[in-house]
């Protein structure tokens, strides 16, 4: 096996945060006056997704046992739910940068097929295993992204609502339901993470980027409300409950800065104190990583539309701030993923 096959054997399923860390990055970029940064963002993130979508096929057909291994992973297994997100936020790309809805339909469609076959096969997994994990062992923040997939549809069915005239009301109402279903699955997964890091030892190399997903879940579930509340116009089953709707919005997005100064206080722990290596050198860089930057770009987002659905003003100031601190993130992932990439050749082993 040489050294190209051994790395896409051990390819993480997770490493399509990749393309969802860059593509919210484009959409914050574009959204706050960054045209061409963000259109740049737009392309490369096309050929991220391009390569790893070749990969993830390629590493299916040849290595299925591997595959299936992962899948049933208590570990590895939610990161499966990065390949939903990151076609629907390359979907959101296609309709706010280039007004594409025609390509943004197609992806939707792949991504709902893709969301039913790993949400269904997982879950199914994991109740039917013998090899059950504890709670100490089996959660983590990744667990979160399959709460990110299905607001990530909530937003896309939202958007490309636009775009059906009359039938709108059957996709929003869809999008609602999305919404509310990764609301609930929020509050019951969240509540075990926080069970697990309160109650049992964590080691600083445990507390690493997926716990920002933490954050993350809780901004895309801001978004995909405040969409909703942007689509509302004559549909009376969203205008009905469009008091509920803007205050659970807003619960979302006030649970999800609550975290924010937490998470930077645990980071400095984890780098500073117990000398983590930084994700800028090639020894500290790791995918998850990626699941860092996400969070930081969708709270810019999100905020940045809040402000819209909402009509609170003063919250503009904080993505105009955010976004630097978003792209910050962005660029020192990116050069340490680079360093990743060409130290490859000398050392070999996982992707």
């Amino acid at each position: 096996m040489n050294l190209f096959q051994q790395n896409i054997r051990n390819l993480t399923p997770a490493y399509f945060a990749l393309v969802m860390a860059t593509g919210i990055i484009s959409l914050a970029s574009f959204l706050n006056g960054f045209v061409f940064f963000g259109r740049i963002l737009f392309y490369l993130n096309l050929a991220f997704l391009s390569v790893l979508s070749v990969f993830f096929v390629y590493r299916c057909f040849f290595y299925w046992r591997r595959v299936l291994v992962d899948f049933g992973s208590y570990k590895r297994g939610p990161g499966f739910f990065t390949l939903v997100a990151a076609l629907c936020i390359v979907g959101n790309q296609f309709v706010v940068l280039d007004g594409n809805f025609d390509v943004a339909r197609i992806i939707l469609i792949i991504a709902s097929v893709s969301w039913l076959v790993i949400g269904y096969g997982f879950f199914f997994n994991i109740t039917v295993t013998k090899n059950k994990k504890s709670i100490k062992e089996g959660i983590s923040g990744t667990w979160l992204v399959f709460i990110v997939s299905i607001q990530g549809l909530s937003t896309l069915i939202s958007f490309l609502s636009e775009d059906f005239g009359d039938k709108a009301y059957l996709l929003l109402f869809l999008a609602l339901c999305l919404f509310l279903l990764g609301c609930i699955f929020y509050l019951y997964i969240m509540s075990l993470i926080i069970y697990r890091i309160s109650f049992f030892s964590l080691h600083a190399s445990e507390l690493g980027a997926p716990y920002w997903i933490n954050m993350g879940a809780t901004a895309i579930t801001t978004l995909a409300g405040s969409m909703l509340i942007l689509h509302t116009q004559q549909y009376n089953f969203i205008v009905e409950i469009l008091s509920f709707l803007k205050g659970f919005t807003l619960f979302f997005w006030a649970a999800g800065t609550w975290w924010i100064p937490l998470l930077l206080v645990l980071g400095f722990w984890r780098h500073a104190i117990k000398k983590v290596p930084v994700p800028l050198s090639t020894k500290g860089y790791d995918p998850s990583y990626w699941g860092m930057v996400f969070p930081l770009g969708m709270y810019t987002v999100c905020t940045f539309r809040l402000s819209e659905a909402l009509h609170i003003t003063f919250l503009q100031y904080i993505p105009q701030v955010f976004i630097y601190v978003a792209i910050l993130a962005w660029v020192i992932v990116t050069i340490g993923f680079l360093r990743h990439l060409s130290a490859l050749p000398n050392r070999g082993g996982e992707a």
